[in-house]
């Protein structure tokens, strides 16, 4: 490293742009079965028809009608959350390790969080949109605002900045010029 990086302050930016990948990656990893039977809980509070059940259900006769129809629904729901949590969390995976790449503000870095973010956010939405109750839109929501903030902050000029400064931006980088032959 030459003295001239050694001196270069990494700008908000970046920092931004990192920690907003970890946060939607973090935000991807939040659930399980607690979270759908919470949500299975909030949905039939909230309006049964949405589980598919009669109007004026509530959580107390479900659990007592019989504690496999209860199960069955709960897994059935976390279920649908996991295979949705899966793809998030895949994505979000994706999306942590090339936000720590970010670090550097390289352009591969950047195109990589933004794909990854690009693809996170449809699931998130599709999640958001899934049941209406707090359960999943508190975990979902912020990773969803992180993913699209990580995007913009990736590409704001003082990323592409400071990438050309550390000569990760390789645009206006002199092409490089043949040695000579060495005749021995």
């Amino acid at each position: 490293m030459s003295h001239s990086q050694a001196d270069l302050r990494r700008p908000g930016t970046v920092n931004a742009t990192v920690a907003c990948s970890i946060a939607s990656a973090l935000g991807t990893f939040a659930g399980g079965r607690p979270l759908a039977e919470r949500n299975v809980e909030q949905a039939v509070q909230a309006d049964p028809r949405l589980l598919g059940l009669p109007a004026g259900t509530t959580t107390a006769d479900l659990k007592a009608m019989a504690g496999p129809a209860w199960e069955a629904l709960v897994g059935d729901r976390f279920g649908t959350l996991l295979a949705r949590g899966v793809l998030a969390s895949s994505l979000g995976l994706c999306l942590l390790v090339f936000g720590l790449y970010a670090g550097r503000a390289s352009v591969w870095s950047r195109v990589m969080v933004t794909v990854s973010a690009v693809l996170v956010v449809p699931v998130h939405t599709l999640v958001w949109y899934d049941f209406p109750p707090p359960s999943v839109t508190a975990a979902t929501l912020p990773a969803l605002a992180t993913a699209v903030a990580a995007v913009v902050l990736a590409w704001l000029p003082p990323s592409g900045r400071y990438a050309e400064q550390l000569g990760n931006g390789m645009r206006n980088a002199p092409a490089p010029q043949p040695t000579a032959a060495v005749s021995g």
